[in-house]
């Protein structure tokens, strides 16, 4: 049944979800701002009210379906083109015996209706659903018509079927594919899985996983078998983890990809990493560490001989400062020695040890080797254990800069850390010259950006601290095709760092509480990583919601 037009912003008055001067306004904004908008959108982009009170005035007037989370039938997507669902904005979700229900994200438009009941011979049942969530799944169908070709090539081989003019197996063509338009999304790992009837590939971009394509089961024992292949592993092998790992050069550049397996109660999961070698190109002032605590840590790194730490959660972007950090201090007239687990990225000037736990090549043997070599620096991929933190203390005690890193939440518990591993606050204090910890925000998409309100609840979690933050302008992206419709694009660092001089290694050596020493820091101008994070809110590169998700509130 086709829905007959009538108008969004009409509906919202009446509803009281808006007033006349609202609409008004947002009438004024789309003839000057958003001429390409439809007035809806505007309604939203214009912070005048949020998406999802629109489509829940929508549903109950219209007596329509609104689904917040939806799930396609890909059988059903095929039969109408990408560029017609991303003209009217509409996903087919279910095939019933008496019609097609199609969710749309303006159900109220007619011409929208009849361009896509063309395609159907059954009458379509119209439903609602969120414009980020309809172009997800167009962005999947999008990516399956590119990939259609290889896949036909690939099921022909499943049925013996295929000619034997290819250059190149499907499932090879297949994998290419992925990786490369993973690394065009810059994502950092491609999650391949199996699930009941399908198989799932997904792109972990900018920290988050988005789904690329889905596709039939049949294809996944074929796909995972040429990347175990790929990747030197027992193909045959279903019933255990594996670890592997291949290079391959993508449009003029060379990438290393390490491989994970992992079985699952569905079948496996394989999971690539993707290594991108220009990554350990980067200076110290392209991580994003703002200026201020970028020169106490350069001044640091210029120590003759102590512990420098960089802490985190795993994913934070530690292995990037690391390396960047390394690249600004390698030197001919420097022998610097790495010892990793594994070496993920190989370096000039820099002689690189890769654990090897069942050789008994662990981080300490491996240390009490490379004190022997003479090294001027030494690079520990993660203290993890009181033996590995006493030799990198002796090292650095004896003339050594050692760098490492420390699973901690912030800069200053390093030191509580390693005194509960076992080390002596005395030599700890005597030892660390400086600690820097991170996270990674997600930065706001410049070519969405707008003005938002944030969530209330993060205002008032900050009005103690200042009193006018409810007079702060904040941004958020609204979604588009530049960042994948997440208001999201590319990621930055938030970062504290937290140097020790005299005083401070006093107060450590005498076991004070880590407030005490946070006290003394502030002193002398230590920020947190959460100050940063907010500042770099206010300057409209990241987002307030970001900072409070993965950093703690200290002012």
């Amino acid at each position: 049944m086709l829905m007959k037009k009538m108008r969004i912003g009409d509906l919202l008055v009446a509803e009281n979800k808006i007033s006349p001067e609202d609409l008004q306004r947002a009438i004024e904004l789309q003839k000057t701002k958003y001429n390409d908008k439809k007035i809806g959108e505007v309604l939203v982009l214009g912070g005048i009210i949020d998406e999802d009170t629109i489509l829940e005035v929508i549903s109950e007037q219209l007596h329509i379906n609104l689904y917040h989370h939806i799930e396609p039938d890909f059988d059903l997507l095929k039969k109408v083109p990408s560029k017609i669902l991303e003209r009217y904005k509409v996903i087919p979700l279910e095939e019933t015996p008496t019609n097609i229900e199609v969710a749309f994200y303006d159900p109220l438009d007619v011409e929208a209706q009849n361009s896509i009941a063309r395609y159907f011979n059954k009458p379509i049942k119209i439903a609602i659903a969120p414009e980020r969530e309809i172009l997800k799944f167009i962005n999947q169908a999008k990516n399956r018509e590119q990939a259609q070709s290889i896949i036909e090539q690939i099921k022909k081989e499943i049925s013996g079927t295929a000619t034997t003019d290819e250059e190149e197996s499907g499932t090879m063509k297949f994998i290419k594919y992925i990786i490369k338009l993973s690394i065009e999304k810059n994502a950092s790992d491609i999650h391949i899985e199996s699930e009941d009837k399908s198989m799932v590939v997904r792109s972990r971009i900018d920290g988050v996983l988005q789904e690329l394509i889905a596709l039939e089961k049949e294809l996944f024992a074929p796909i995972t078998a040429r990347v175990k292949l790929l990747s030197n592993m027992n193909i045959s092998e279903k019933r255990k983890p594996q670890d592997g790992r291949f290079s391959m050069e993508i449009d003029g550049n060379s990438f290393d990809f390490r491989v994970s397996t992992l079985p699952i109660a569905t079948g496996e999961s394989i999971v690539i990493r993707i290594l991108d070698k220009r990554n350990i190109m980067k200076k110290l002032n392209e991580v994003g560490i703002n200026k201020k605590n970028l020169h106490k840590w350069e001044k640091a790194l210029k120590s003759p001989n102590g512990i420098i730490l960089v802490t985190g959660p795993t994913g934070s972007g530690k292995s990037t400062t690391l390396y960047a950090s390394i690249n600004e201090i390698k030197d001919v007239e420097k022998k610097i020695i790495t010892v990793e687990d594994p070496v993920e990225y190989q370096l000039n000037l820099v002689r690189q040890v890769n654990v090897n736990e069942a050789a008994g090549l662990t981080f300490a043997s491996a240390l009490r080797s490379i004190l022997r070599q003479d090294p001027d620096v030494i690079m520990i991929g993660e203290i993890r254990d009181l033996e590995t933190l006493e030799i990198a203390i002796k090292a650095a005690l004896t003339g050594h800069l050692v760098l490492s890193t420390l699973h901690t939440n912030d800069a200053i518990s390093a030191i509580s850390r390693m005194i509960d591993m076992g080390a002596d606050p005395f030599m700890v204090g005597a030892s660390v010259v400086a600690v820097e910890a991170q996270r990674l925000v997600r930065k706001v998409c410049p070519y969405c950006k707008a003005k938002e309100k944030p969530n209330p609840a993060f205002i008032e979690a900050l009005k103690p601290k200042i009193p006018d933050i409810d007079k702060k302008v904040f941004y958020k992206g609204k979604g588009c095709d530049y960042c994948n419709n997440t208001g999201y694009k590319g990621r930055t660092l938030i970062s504290e760092v937290f140097t020790i001089d005299d005083e401070l290694s006093s107060a450590i050596a005498r076991n004070l509480p880590l407030d005490e020493l946070e006290k003394i820091a502030k002193k002398k101008g230590f920020e947190s990583m959460f100050l940063d994070g907010l500042i770099k809110a206010l300057k409209g590169e990241t987002t307030l919601e970001e900072v409070f998700r993965v950093a703690k509130v200290n002012l």
